[in-house]
């Protein structure tokens, strides 16, 4: 089984020299945007013409609210917004995948991108008519599905949210 853990790091933009705490996701005591990382290298690599923006943050602590509901699987898109990008708005860009609440489990799976591998008119769109109109998703298959313990999931969570509201005091 798999292992979640959340955590608030600063994401330091040097460009612009500010720094958000955001919300950062490890499984298996790795970070989330490492992994994407990593696969959305080898597809860089693999094909030249490809060109391929892996520029992903967590959730600012601002918006833990739609974090918590993100990972609860209440969903605003297709699918759960994992990661967003480094401009803080998951329209941009991000990363999101399918979560499955079950009795004993919370599984995540077929995480995509919708905005690259092509033109895809906006994230509300259902995958199969993106497709249709050209959209051809990077394939992050070699991630997942990631199957938590219930029980482990919803307690980082709650972690995670304790934490948040004990820096706002």
């Amino acid at each position: 089984m798999d292992t979640i853990k959340f955590v608030i790091e600063n994401y330091v933009n040097e460009e612009f020299g500010y720094a958000l705490p955001t919300i950062n996701i490890y499984i298996n005591d790795r970070d989330l945007i490492d992994l994407i990382s990593e696969v959305e290298h080898k597809l860089f690599t693999a094909d030249r013409e490809t060109i391929v923006r892996s520029s992903y943050i967590g959730y600012e602590t601002v918006n833990f609210e739609r974090f918590h509901r993100e990972m609860q699987g209440r969903k605003t898109y297709p699918r759960s917004v994992l990661l967003t990008c480094t401009c803080t708005i998951p329209e941009c860009n991000c990363i999101m995948a399918d979560i499955a609440i079950e009795a004993q489990t919370v599984t995540w799976s077929g995480l995509k991108s919708p905005w690259l591998g092509g033109a895809t008119p906006n994230a509300f769109m259902e995958e199969a008519e993106a497709q249709a109109l050209g959209w051809k998703p990077l394939s992050y298959a070699e991630l997942g599905p990631f199957i938590f313990d219930r029980e482990q999931y919803f307690c980082a969570l709650e972690e995670i949210i304790s934490e948040i509201q004990r820096q706002k005091l």
